[in-house]
């Protein structure tokens, strides 16, 4: 008995729906089992719950005209070395505020590192924060002085001493 012509569409279909099935259930398998970067807000509902106020601090703080300017490096010690320079809307050094960030790597968004930074004078502020990773990181800041609020988030990339 002969084959009819075109007998193999059917199967050929059938193949084609089998790999996408299997390729979609192999990517989610692996995206399920990583634990990195699965969360990258700790409670992401109510961020976007108080989102309304979260635009409102920050017109506050556009309003302001400072800016920040975020710098990490690593010493040869393997401590990182965070420093924030904070300017006002004449470019002049904003001294005397109190200044808070938040790491968050790019790869690993699950952590978030808080640390507050100590006044180095002349509008710049520093801390020594335990970081893990090399690479990206994302730093929140908010900073405090006489009743002004000012919010920014930087991108900066730490990397090893003598690295590019």
């Amino acid at each position: 008995m002969a084959l009819q012509k075109g007998w193999y569409w059917p199967w050929l279909l059938a193949g084609g729906l089998a790999a996408v099935v299997g390729v979609n259930s192999y990517m989610a398998v692996i995206a399920s089992s990583d634990a990195n970067g699965s969360v990258v807000e700790p409670d992401y509902y109510r961020k976007a719950v108080a989102w309304d106020s979260t635009m409102a601090v920050q017109a506050a703080s556009d309003r302001l005209g400072w800016r920040a300017q975020a710098s990490l490096a690593e010493a040869a010690d393997g401590a990182a070395a965070l420093e924030v320079r904070l300017t006002d809307a004449q470019g002049a050094a904003v001294t005397g505020a109190a200044v808070e960030a938040t790491l968050i790597h790019n790869a690993d968004a699950a952590t978030h590192i808080a640390v507050a930074l100590t006044d180095l004078g002349d509008g710049r502020y520093g801390a020594s924060p335990a970081l893990a990773h090399l690479g990206r990181w994302e730093v929140r800041i908010a900073a405090s002085r006489a009743g002004a609020h000012f919010v920014a988030t930087e991108h900066t990339d730490l990397v090893a001493p003598g690295g590019a």
